[in-house]
């Protein structure tokens, strides 16, 4: 059986040269000369694999070869579980890394990285990486922002093993690697592309962008996608992208851009909902009434509230009757001229101007059914908004309630309804509130906040006094900023971080502390912070509308 030799290559550090085993050691002479010239110092031998120092050995039958050291830590070569073909593809790998290309991949590599600002300790074939086990020197270190990420260049076949093996040791120390794979083809059936593509559940894989003038790589990854006759597929996209549009996976040290699994998943859960909406929208199909049924149900609802306008109908039956009507009959019932203008003036405006306190429960009832589709904000036959169709209508009380539901609704409030509040049966105090939060409404898209914005109204007005450098909402002067402070910390203590930031943002905290001369606020605020009562933060919600500078 010919002599089989486990490492054919060595680096000599001190001529810069790959020696051959199979040629230097080829004839006698030569061999033994070489190993002369390692006991002498005269050649400096390393591992191309792990870059370990290399001895001269000799067999017992004088085959000459080159040997890791009795002490060494792990090396592939070393390993012998590598079959010849997986040594071969091991020799060729290193090969390349000699070659114009992949010295080329990797200066360009380390240049356009020393150009970004996030980047720093950017290391070119000069970095060794060690642990316990083995030792690795990638072809391109870097450090951005917190994290350690490593380049490894590869242009010919690896195997799964050499694969693995990469992956574990940069994964065990806590480094994130990206493969440059220069020639990778997704749909090839070469091995070592089948074994890359399905390595990581991300199946994100990059080339170095050349005609980038910074930094970019070349992503390619799978993309999964729902056909129209709702089957799932995916396909190869490519993106050139930036490393700051990289995310890191902290288990697997695996950086991607594209979530494949993730947005597998959305789109099996998508696919889901998109067969059941077929099917529902086919079983609807089925059993959809005949339009003269629908039309029968929507006239009897309707007559129903025509009875219940003067005689208080009880509402809760009409209310179960139209929560039971299929789409189609909703829009039926919505589609009658009942709801329809009558000599151009909206039924909405034509009902809170007639209405007397006997209708009232007929007017809750039209803001409280979601299902009937009302525009709140249609101005009347003679350019009134709704607000100012409700505050002309003196036979009319319980106002304030309608005007907040009136706002749940979607009314947008606007500037000359304001004038219109001062007929409010409330307290100056209170129409003063009332103003400003009809105005605040405004900024508030999600309509089911409104409930939370008059519930907290004297928080709100806290936190407007410090935005506007005004004391509203409270009887307290325009100079009797600390008796207001004081009274915030005190009776709304479960909400002083949200005053404080406001006080703080708003510039009103030094204006405290300078006026606070007889210190009853700081007093206040040990008092506070030693007993540290819990907050509460139910207003988060409310406040990333009114106040989204407190909330960044």
């Amino acid at each position: 059986m010919a002599f089989e030799r486990t490492i054919k290559q060595a680096f000599d550090k001190l001529t810069g040269e790959i020696l051959n085993a199979d040629e230097v050691f080829h004839k006698a002479k030569d061999a033994f000369l070489l190993r002369k010239d390692f006991h002498k110092d005269d050649v400096e031998l390393y591992c191309l694999e792990c870059e370990q120092k290399l001895n001269v050995s000799t067999s017992k039958n004088d085959r000459l070869h080159f040997k890791h050291n009795q002490n060494s830590n792990f090396c592939l070569l070393k390993d012998g579980k590598l079959s010849p073909g997986e040594k071969e593809e091991i020799y060729k790998i290193h090969k390349s890394k000699e070659s114009d290309r992949h010295k080329y991949l990797k200066n360009k590599i380390g240049e356009k990285l020393s150009q970004l600002d996030d980047i720093s300790s950017v290391q070119i074939d000069d970095k060794f990486i060690l642990d316990e086990k083995e030792r690795r020197k990638p072809d391109v270190h870097c450090k951005y922002l917190d994290k350690e990420i490593v380049f490894e260049i590869q242009l010919s076949e690896l195997s799964l093993r050499y694969i693995i093996s990469r992956h574990e040791f940069y994964q065990r120390n806590g480094i994130y690697l990206i493969w440059i794979l220069d020639n990778f083809n997704v749909d090839g059936r070469k091995q070592t592309e089948r074994d890359i593509k399905y390595l990581t559940e991300y199946q994100n894989f990059f080339k170095f962008d050349e005609k980038a003038e910074q930094f970019r790589l070349i992503c390619k990854y799978k993309y999964p996608y729902l056909t129209e006759k709702n089957k799932l597929l995916n396909k190869w996209e490519t993106k050139s992208i930036a490393l700051s549009q990289l995310k890191f996976d902290k288990v697997t040290k695996q950086p991607y851009f594209f979530d494949f699994s993730n947005k597998t998943k959305k789109k099996k859960q998508e696919q889901i909902q998109k067969k059941w909406e077929l099917e529902e929208q086919e079983k609807l199909a089925k059993k959809e009434r005949k339009k003269k049924r629908a039309i029968e149900k929507s006239n009897s609802i309707i007559n129903s509230l025509r009875e219940s306008w003067s005689t208080n109908f009880y509402y809760g039956r009409i209310k179960r009757e139209i929560e039971n009507l299929s789409d189609y009959e909703l829009s039926i019932l919505n589609d009658n001229k009942a709801f329809k203008p009558k000599n151009e003036q909206p039924k909405i405006h034509h009902w809170f101007k007639i209405a007397k306190n006997k209708n009232v429960h007929f007017l809750f009832f039209i803001l409280d059914c979601e299902q009937l589709k009302i525009d709140f904000n249609v101005k009347s036959a003679n350019d009134e908004t709704i607000i100012q169709t409700l505050m002309e209508n003196k036979n009319l009380i319980k106002k304030d309630y309608l005007i907040k539901q009136i706002l749940k609704n979607g009314y947008h409030f606007q500037e000359k309804d304001i004038v219109y509040l001062n007929n409010l049966y409330l307290k100056p105090k209170q129409i003063k509130i009332n103003k400003i939060l009809c105005q605040l409404s405004t900024k508030i898209s999600d309509k089911s906040l409104i409930d939370d914005l008059f519930d907290h109204s004297s928080l709100i007005c806290i936190i407007e006094s410090a935005k506007r450098n005004k004391i509203v909402g409270f009887d307290y002067k325009e100079n009797e900023w600390i008796a207001f402070a004081n009274n915030a910390i005190h009776s709304y203590r479960q909400y002083w971080e949200y005053i404080e930031l406001a006080f703080k943002h708003y510039g009103i905290w030094d204006k405290l502390i300078k006026s606070d001369t007889n210190r009853t606020f700081r007093k206040k605020l040990r008092e506070y912070y030693d007993n540290n009562p819990k907050q509460n933060f139910d207003c988060d919600k409310l406040f990333k509308f009114l106040y989204p500078a407190l909330c960044e």
